[in-house]
């Protein structure tokens, strides 16, 4: 249960759908961990009040509309508009990140196998290698400090935060390893009518690591059906997604965006995203609708991690990449 008025909470459910779920636009949200109500953590507020717009990248929105007459309606940019160019001269030492996506499959992996003895745990720490994750972003994430605790009893090092993005989206950063500069989640596409649960929102953080690159990194869970097209579900959602980064995203950042984008390589989605990011791995499960896309695509490395460790896991692959920024 949660009230705004109450300095404590709980909950029964996280995902979307309940009346005691936070959606991604509340002003309050119910911190699980802490037990208590905070305010615009995460929820289109600014966690940096001094937070300006100065260096922002800017959305060139000028042409038609895409999705014209519906919420998610988006103004599109020039054809040749991009943010493919990575901001670092490839000099000096290297800022290694190393990023991780994951769709749980929450419902069944833990709704009914109850984690199957912490199948997705045991393969993020598996996976993690000595120098760990930096970040991870998570999709059909009802519980992301379950996660992270199954994560962290099979031995994933550092000190984590968890913010929650509505919609059962998760996204996680080191905080041993960055400091916060800014957060928010925004819905940017919906579910076609033919196969509807709701809105989807892009939760995103901007941070500065420890040795100074600022990182941009942004986790998205797409609209379906798989590779739909048209209204909020098609390629409004990839502007929508474009502008979002645009507009928060500082000139000298590096860009990484992860999902399950609900969309295979084809389609309008992901055809609209490669026009304007770099793709730098994709995954094979469900037609290949896991993607990392980034700014800085030189010197990435990729890797397809499996679904789990142990006789049941999820129903999408683990991704995982390894950016060596500067």
């Amino acid at each position: 249960r949660r009230q705004a008025e109450m300095t404590s909470c709980r909950r029964r459910h996280s995902s979307p759908g309940f009346a005691d779920t936070d959606g991604s636009q509340d002003a309050w949200t119910c911190d699980e961990q802490a037990n208590e109500m905070k305010c615009a953590t995460g929820t289109g507020q600014a966690s940096s009040p001094g937070t300006d717009d100065i260096g922002v990248l800017g959305y060139p929105g000028q042409g038609s509309m895409k999705a014209s007459g519906l919420w998610c309606a988006v103004a599109e940019p020039q054809d040749q508009w991009n943010l493919k160019t990575c901001p670092f001269s490839g000099a000096g030492e290297k800022t290694r990140v190393k990023v991780l996506t994951y769709n749980l499959f929450w419902w069944n992996l833990f709704g009914q196998k109850g984690g199957a003895d912490r199948s997705a745990g045991k393969l993020i720490a598996k996976t993690a290698g000595s120098e760990g994750y930096d970040l991870m972003g998570f999709q059909e994430c009802d519980d992301r400090w379950r996660i992270l605790g199954d994560a962290k009893a099979e031995g994933l090092l550092g000190d984590w935060e968890a913010l929650d993005g509505g919609h059962a989206l998760g996204l996680m950063y080191r905080k041993d390893r960055f400091q916060l500069l800014e957060s928010r989640a925004e819905d940017v596409g919906e579910d076609s009518s033919v196969q509807w649960y709701g809105k989807r929102s892009a939760v995103w953080v901007r941070l500065r690591h420890v040795d100074g690159t600022t990182v941009f990194y942004i986790n998205h869970h797409g609209p379906l059906p798989v590779s739909a097209s048209g209204g909020c579900a098609g390629s409004a959602t990839s502007l929508n997604i474009m502008r979002v980064i645009a507009k928060h995203a500082h000139k000298g950042d590096a860009i990484v965006l992860t999902g399950d984008f609900n969309a295979e390589p084809s389609s309008s989605r992901i055809e609209e995203l490669n026009k304007r990011l770099n793709k730098v791995y994709s995954g094979t499960s469900m037609g290949g609708v896991d993607h990392i896309f980034s700014n800085c695509a030189q010197d990435a490395q990729g890797q397809n991690l499996g679904k789990g460790v142990g006789q049941f896991g999820s129903d999408h692959d683990a991704l995982s990449v390894t950016f060596r920024f500067r």
